[in-house]
């Protein structure tokens, strides 16, 4: 976890992981730092108040203090992860990657800002201009009933309309990253791509997606799931395609999620899972 001040010890301790951990089923080598809160309860940083005069959040660092820390593990050769949810969080995690890499002279680390639910819309060029990874979770989108009366309704409607609107990365040319931050949310990938591509809930509420503008392709999807992610953990070269000579991760579905309709890809299941060659998962039925 990313703290201040950085002890030797503290250092000594995160290189020993590094070095010990190196993969392919374990690896060690980023450290996760929380800027704010979250939207529902009112602490997500943001540059407006929250509608109703709630306030604007709480941010967890003053600027210098997150831009030297940050600075220091960056040096040190280390991945770094902020949670940044709100406007302002968000950009003072981006402040943060670009004083690092100002101050060290360092590029190619591939931090990431994790969640970015509401971004402001000119922070977003700075992600693919400073080699910044969004790290985004597509179950964040899901219109249910917690979405729609309280997390919409906070932001008011000019913020919701842009919050975890997938496609705005994707078309500011960033690396966009998919996960579940689990177990917080739903773990499964399936139901993840459904959001993302429908912005729908299972039952295929709201009618034509909650702000459907933020929907991806499932291409898109796949890629952020598969490549993408295998980029931002610097697994690119064994994994994240089925190509030869990378380990043989795959799944096989019941259907064709790149032909069917996007509403019935929340009905599609898990047959088989391969891990490195060898089966880590069977349907009974298959």
């Amino acid at each position: 976890m990313l703290k201040q001040p950085l002890t030797e010890e503290d250092l000594a301790t995160y290189k020993r992981l590094r070095d010990t951990y190196r993969g392919p089923l374990m690896k060690f080598g980023s450290i996760k730092g929380m800027l704010d809160g979250v939207v529902d309860a009112g602490t997500a940083a943001m540059y407006e108040p929250y509608v109703g005069g709630s306030g604007t959040g709480i941010p967890f660092w003053e600027q210098d203090d997150l831009n030297k820390t940050v600075a220091l593990y960056d040096k040190e050769g280390f991945q770094v992860l902020l949670h940044a949810i709100g406007d302002k969080a968000v950009t003072m995690a981006l402040d943060a990657f670009e004083y690092a890499g100002k101050t060290n002279k360092t590029q190619g680390r591939r931090h990431k800002v994790e969640h970015i639910e509401v971004p402001r819309l000119s922070d977003l060029p700075r992600f693919k201009q400073l080699g910044v990874i969004a790290s985004t979770q597509p179950m964040f989108a899901n219109p249910d009933e917690t979405a729609l009366q309280n997390f919409a309704v906070l932001l008011g409607p000019g913020r919701a309309a842009i919050a975890d609107s997938f496609k705005l990365f994707d078309d500011a040319g960033a690396v966009q990253v998919f996960g579940s931050d689990w177990p917080v949310m739903d773990f499964s990938p399936i139901r993840g791509l459904s959001v993302a591509v429908t912005r729908m809930t299972p039952q295929g509420t709201p009618a034509g997606g909650w702000y459907p503008q933020g929907r991806v392709s499932v291409e898109a999807a796949l890629r952020h799931y598969t490549r993408d992610a295998a980029y931002g953990s610097f697994d690119e070269q064994i994994r994240g395609t089925l190509t030869t000579g990378k380990l043989a991760d795959f799944v096989v579905l019941s259907g064709d999620i790149l032909t069917m309709p996007p509403a019935e890809i929340v009905k599609t299941k898990v047959l088989l899972t391969v891990m490195g060659g060898n089966d880590t998962y069977r349907d009974k039925a298959f």
